[in-house]
């Protein structure tokens, strides 16, 4: 006996948000870098102690360790798989710690699309789905307007069934 389903797995983009995230990561400590010089250059300026130097340092090392904390998500549209099925989606992510949501459409009152500007540019978006009890994320999904038009389609589908 043959055992069909309708699974169908959702292209996701993966190279184009790696290097977005990556850029954001350099641009973030590039902030840093212009924030240092710039009061490096004001303590010079002042003829400040060598004190004033060690203190602006320490001031600077916890937003840049604030910053270099979502170096992971680098590495994380490699690990993004979403299933696709007629009443429900489902959305796989993570190396070590796995996260698996599922959400039945019948289920869905609300969905919000989020688009970067690598993502305006690559044709993919995020798309977020939320239910009475949160939300479900289908992350960096390509062609974002086909799987809304979807999700809405097989949401009408199943209040009818």
């Amino acid at each position: 006996m043959e055992c069909k389903t309708d699974l169908k797995y959702l292209k996701t983009s993966k190279i184009p948000r790696a290097i977005e995230a990556l850029l954001e990561l350099i641009i973030q400590l590039a902030g840093i870098s212009i924030v240092y010089l710039s009061f490096k250059y004001l303590l010079w300026l002042t003829d400040a102690s060598d004190n004033s130097q060690d203190i602006l340092i320490s001031m600077l090392l916890l937003p840049s360790l604030y910053i270099l904390k979502d170096v992971y998500k680098i590495a994380e549209p490699f690990t993004v798989k979403i299933e696709m099925h007629h009443n429900r989606v489902a959305s796989h992510r993570g190396f070590a710690t796995r996260t698996e949501d599922v959400l039945e459409f019948i289920h869905s009152e609300n969905q919000e699309k989020t688009t970067t500007p690598f993502g305006r540019l690559f044709g993919y978006a995020t798309i977020r789905l939320y239910s009475p009890g949160g939300y479900i994320e289908l992350p960096y999904v390509c062609h974002p307007k086909d799987v809304e038009d979807h999700i809405t389609f097989a949401k009408e589908q199943n209040k009818k069934a």
